[in-house]
């Protein structure tokens, strides 16, 4: 199929295009901020306030018999610390503390209170080795990182008038996440982990992150999936300086692991709803990326820069901290179709990366 009329983008290396017959079915479960839910055998719910468009977090408790293993912990804010103090004293909790914290990557609203809760309980916290790395760099004091993605703004189009504003704007991610203890211990992805009574095959995701951890129960039947496949949203896949130029590629050479999961298998997600039909959704993200992909590629007729086609992404004005946001996913789908010979890009006398199709 010629490309620029809604052609297969995505490549049958990264998508079989397998015939689905079973619809994402969610959950009939009704979750409130800070009350604790039980979704699982040994596994409740707990929902964390942000202060975004997307509102909020779910994170995950694991009964250890005589305390908690915590999956994901919430965004350093009042709010969300608030919200642990009542959720601390639920009686579903039955007054048993926590043991200890796993993340499954450093994304602030999942590793922000980390720290906090790790200092005020005593106890170890555990992250994949690539992903401390990067929580640690951008957790580094003598460091501005996103005064260092003002040279990458520019190359990719952001009007000049825009940066300052753009640069205030945009979250630090020390004022988001409480230091991290100053030992960590990484979780091997090679091995199973056991946490709540369970054994779990880790499964790491790339693309969202570098190395995020989801977890799989040795029966098939529980998946704590993090942001890497959500329902009816998909994670922000995006380049940054000092990361993966490539990350929608490697996002799509992950999915396959989640793509194979059961079709009765219960995906207890960062955000929204728990549901059941993962392959289904897998396919869902993937026809939404080659959708987006076709656009930017039907926008690529004459050479534009990333910012010049942040409306054919999104359909709307981008402002203020999502304007970066945008500009990382927009150049993530451009390097993509790169990647694929697609597209060529050069860089102008002006500094400025423009994109045409091939």
């Amino acid at each position: 199929m010629d490309a620029i009329t809604g052609s297969r983008i995505i490549a049958d290396r990264y998508w079989r295009r397998e015939v689905r017959t079973g619809p994402v079915r969610f959950a009939d479960v009704i979750i409130s901020p800070a009350l604790p839910i039980s979704v699982a055998e040994g596994v409740l719910l707990v929902r964390l306030p942000l202060p975004f468009a997307l509102d909020h977090i779910n994170v995950y408790l694991l009964d250890e018999g005589d305390g908690w293993t915590l999956v994901d912990c919430g965004l350093d804010t009042p709010e969300a610390r608030e919200a642990w103090d009542r959720v601390l004293t639920h009686p579903l909790l039955q007054g048993r503390p926590l043991h200890r914290i796993v993340v499954t990557h450093h994304h602030p609203d999942h590793v922000g209170l980390a720290g906090w809760l790790s200092a005020r309980f005593g106890i170890p916290v555990a992250m994949t080795a690539g992903e401390f790395a990067v929580a640690g760099r951008y957790a580094d004091p003598a460091r501005d990182v996103v005064a260092e993605r003002c040279p990458f703004w520019h190359e990719h189009g952001l009007p000049a008038t825009l940066a300052p504003e753009l640069l205030e704007r945009m979250p630090r991610y020390s004022r988001q996440v409480h230091a991290l203890p100053a030992r960590v211990d990484g979780v091997d992805t090679s091995a199973p982990i056991t946490l709540g009574g369970r054994h779990w095959r880790p499964v790491v995701g790339r693309g969202h992150s570098p190395e995020h951890l989801s977890l799989v129960d040795d029966e098939g039947k529980l998946v704590l999936g993090g942001d890497q496949v959500l329902p009816k949203i998909t994670p922000n896949i995006a380049v940054w300086p000092g990361g993966d130029s490539n990350p929608l590629r490697s996002y799509f050479e992950t999915l396959p692991a989640f793509a194979e999961l059961s079709d009765d298998a219960l995906l207890l997600p960062s955000h929204r709803q728990p549901l059941r039909g993962i392959a289904t959704r897998v396919d869902e993200i993937r026809a939404h990326h080659e959708d987006r992909l076709n656009a930017v590629i039907q926008a690529c007729g004459t050479p534009v820069t990333c910012y010049e086609l942040l409306p054919v992404l999104f359909g709307r004005p981008m402002r203020h901290a999502e304007l970066g946001f945008a500009l990382g996913e927009g150049v993530a789908h451009l390097n993509f179709l790169e990647g694929e010979g697609l597209v060529v890009s050069s860089l102008g006398e002006d500094g400025r990366r423009r994109f045409v199709r091939m």
